[in-house]
This record gives structure tokens, sequence and C-alpha cells, in this order.
């Protein structure tokens, strides 16, 4: 729109590979969700008023204003009946002008990047911000029937800020909406996030602060809750130059790495705590190596990476199987060390060294493993939940899409924790986690064994919400693992 100085207000992706577009599955304007639309992360739902996206605020006497008035189109040959063609391999530009204001609008065909350079002298003015208030919407289908969207995407959906190597951010969780929060500090950039889509604005230069706040918008319904995040970057002077560069696709860590030098934005992508972070990192890089040096479908490549996991792990479990089978032969010979000696703690640790020495038995060795194992099993829960690889990538019969539960059909009811649609790979691997516990809880008393089964139906419930691509990977993971226990066993 010449809002603004050429504001962006509906945003369509319309990438595209050997099946077609890339990018599909989106709510339309109205609030209705198409399988086969192509991924919209702006609307232009009120064109009367349509939001920053970007715009400049000037402080008049103390109060912002908004500069989102019409600007002047000047006049370019590339336009086409109003229409601004870029293809690949060409950049263009627009020009807009208003009074002490010359915005050009850079636009690459090869790039999700668009450019925004100001030009400004606003004499009236004490400072400038940069407003960004147009959000982005959502774009994954409800798993829920009472949920008028998707409430999984909800909990990553999120507004940063990135002030001197630290993250600030603000996150609306109910329909009141998120009051204006402000950040002191040189800010480098602001980014928003939903599940599998991001928005980013970097300034050329730093700001000195950043305000952000969310209000809630009811395209969908009275009962959503559905975020609209803003930012303004604030501190600049009343005249002078600024480029403001915004990034609007998906939330691949390919063109996220690549908006900063320092690679900074990718802070905003779900990798898990510090420790977790570079293993998440390798298991993205693996799953997009297989899938692109070998040619397989991202289920096939969670069954490689299931055997490939099995056979690094192998020797570790195997490790730990032993150390269990030894701890269940001292067993009894502790329990007389303890009531022996137990009113004598220093003995009964002296006689308890003894023994597990002549036993060759170390009682941590079966808990290291998983200790070993555990930020590689932690990555692999984070980034197949996430990924925008598995968005819409189908592998087989009913499992159409590995970023959604693979549902076969619909309850009448919701069932709490469950939901209200019945998936097959769940039940699945709840079946292959009981015979793998059938197995090590063989000598384990009856209480633990009860609780453990029902730790087993838990995870049965919770997987039934979860993206298929996930559960598929751990189901493959738990029968092999079910496999190695037999094989274990067997050679003893």
């Amino acid at each position: 729109s010449n809002h603004s100085g050429g504001s962006i207000v509906s945003y369509e992706l319309i990438d595209t590979n050997d099946d077609g577009f890339r990018y599909l599955g989106s709510y339309n304007s109205n609030g209705e969700y198409g399988s086969d639309d192509n991924v919209v992360l702006m609307h232009n739902t009120n064109p009367a008023e349509p939001k920053c996206a970007p715009c400049l605020s000037s402080n008049v006497g103390g109060d912002f204003v908004l500069l989102d008035h019409p600007f002047q189109l000047l006049p370019s040959s590339d336009l086409l009946n109003g229409v601004l063609y870029v293809g690949p391999g060409e950049t263009k530009e627009l020009t807009f002008v208003s009074d002490g204001i010359e915005k050009v609008l850079v636009i690459d065909g090869d790039s999700y990047d668009m450019v925004h350079r100001y030009n400004y002298d606003l004499k009236n003015s004490s400072e400038v911000e940069v407003v960004w208030s147009s959000g982005l919407f959502p774009t994954e289908p409800s798993i829920h029937s009472s949920k008028s969207y998707s409430s999984d995407e909800l909990t990553y959906s999120s507004i940063y800020a990135y002030q001197g190597g630290d993250l600030e951010s603000i996150t609306q969780s109910s329909q009141s909406g998120v009051p204006t929060t402000r950040f002191d500090g040189s800010t480098d950039w602001v980014a928003l996030r939903t599940k599998f889509f991001g928005g980013v604005i970097i300034p050329n230069k730093k700001a000195d602060y950043v305000k952000l706040s969310s209000e809630n918008s009811l395209f969908r319904g009275a009962d959503d809750i559905l975020p609209l995040y803003s930012a303004s970057l604030g501190g600049y002077s009343s005249r002078g130059e600024l480029e403001v560069k915004t990034y609007l696709g998906p939330l691949d860590v390919e063109y996220i790495d690549a908006l900063t030098e320092d690679s900074s934005v990718s802070s905003i992508m779900n990798f898990g705590w510090s420790i977790i972070k570079p293993f998440s990192r390798f298991v993205l890089w693996t799953i997009k190596s297989l899938n692109g040096a070998l040619g397989l479908n991202y289920g096939l490549v969670l069954i490689v990476i299931a055997l490939l996991m099995r056979f690094i792990t192998g020797p570790l479990t195997r490790k730990s199987y032993e150390s269990s089978a030894k701890m269940k032969v001292v067993a009894p010979l502790q329990k007389e060390i303890q009531e022996k000696y137990k009113g004598d703690p220093q003995k009964l640790q002296q006689e308890m060294g003894k023994l597990w020495k002549e036993h060759g038995v170390n009682p941590v060795s079966g808990c290291l493993p998983m200790l070993v194992q555990w930020p590689i099993l932690m990555s692999f829960f984070i980034v197949f939940r996430s990924t925008i690889e598995f968005r819409g990538a189908p592998f087989f019969a009913w499992i159409q899409d590995l970023s959604q539960p693979d549902y076969i059909f619909s309850l009448p009811f919701e069932i709490p924790l469950y939901g209200g649609a019945v998936a097959v790979l769940p039940v699945l691997m709840g079946i292959s986690m009981f015979l793998t516990m059938r197995i090590t809880m063989q000598s384990s008393d009856d209480t633990q064994k009860t609780f453990m089964y029902f730790m087993n139906g838990f995870f049965i419930l919770i997987f039934n919400s979860f993206p298929s691509g996930l559960t598929l990977y751990y189901t493959i993971f738990n029968f092999l693992s079910y496999q190695q226990q037999i094989s274990i066993k067997n050679s003893k």
C-alpha cells in the first residue's frame, strides 16, 4: 500500500519445488483454513486502516504520531498496470514521497528480504521510531475441535528484541493482549514468529530502545487468542537516512543464519538450552543432508536416523544392561550388609565398597549411558517437534504431514490430555515401550512396575497431539531397542 510509503498489507509465499507449491496450508482473510492454499503471513483485514509494516512514527510534543498516511508513488517503468513483477535474478525499486520523507522500497526476486530506505527531515519532530504493528497471522490447522486455530502454534508465537547479546521477549497467552513494554539498550533487531514462519526487522543503525506489545485479533471469532505483535525501534534523530531490512518467510536455519553476520537471529528458533543447541543444530543438519543427498522422504530419513542412533548407542545400552544384571546379583548381598551394619554408616560404606569391587559392580554405571545420551535425545524431541522441514512432508498411507498428528478419525468428544481424535503412531509407540519395559523390569517389584506402566499410558495420551514425525522416530527407536534387549538376553 502507498500508506506509510510502501507498507506491506498482504504477503503470500509462492515458492515451488518438484511437487508444486512448497508451503501449503493457510487461513484466508475470513479465517477459513484451506489445506491447499498457499501460506499467507499477512492479511489485509481492514483496507481502510492498514497496519504499519513498517512505517515511521514521529515524536511531536512528547506524543508519537504514526506517519501512516498515503504517500505519493512516483512513476516507474517497472510498473505494469499498477503491478510490479520481480523475477528471479531481478531487483526492482519503488519510490514513495511525502512531506519531508522519501522512501525507497527495494525488492529482490531471489530473497525473502525487502529493504526500506528512508531519507527524511521532520522539522517539527524531536525523535523518530520505526514501527511494525502488523504481527504475523497463524498458518497451522487446529488439532482440537474446540479451538479455532492451532493451540500448538500459539505456544511458539512470541516477539523478540536482541540487545547486546541478550534476547528480550514478550508472549501473549490470553485474549487480553500484552501492554507496551519498553526495553532500554542498544537494539540490533526485532523478530516475531509463529511455529514455522517468522518476520525480522533489522535497521542498519542500532536503536536506543525498543517497545514491544501485542493486541488480540478476532479475525476467527470471539473465542480466539490470536496475538498480533507490535514493535517500535526508537532513538533515531528527526532527520537523516535510515535503512531497514525486513524478512518474511520460513524459519529455515539456512535463511535465518544469513540475516546477520553473527547469525544471532537464529536465537529465536527452538534449539533448546545452551547445552542442547549444538546437538539440535547437528540433528537438523543431518536430516536436511540425508534428505538432500539421498533424496529420501523425511519419513525414511527418520527411520535411517533411528537405525544410526541404535547403532551408536548400542554399546552404551549393552553396558547399562550388563551393569543392571550385576546389580541384581549383588542386591541380596547388599541387603544383608545393610541390615548387619545399619548402625555403623562408616563400616557399611566400607563393606559395600568391598562387595562392589569383588563383583565388579559400579552403581552409577547403569545410569551413566543414559546421561550421555540425554542431550541427543532431548535435541531429537525439540527439533522433530518444530522443524519446518517436516511441515507438509508426507511419509506413506495415512501419514501425510509429519508436522501434524497422524489422526485417522475424530471423536464426538474430547478427552483431557488426549484430545478429540485418534492417532495410530502413539499407540504403536506405547506398545514398543511396553515390550521394552517388560524385559527390563522383570526383577522389579510390583509397585515400580505399576508406576512404569502408568507412565507408558501417560505417554500415549500426550503423544496423541504431537507431530507424527516425532512419534514415528520414537516408535522405530523403541522397537529397535526392544530387539536389542532380546538379543542381549538371548546371548546370556
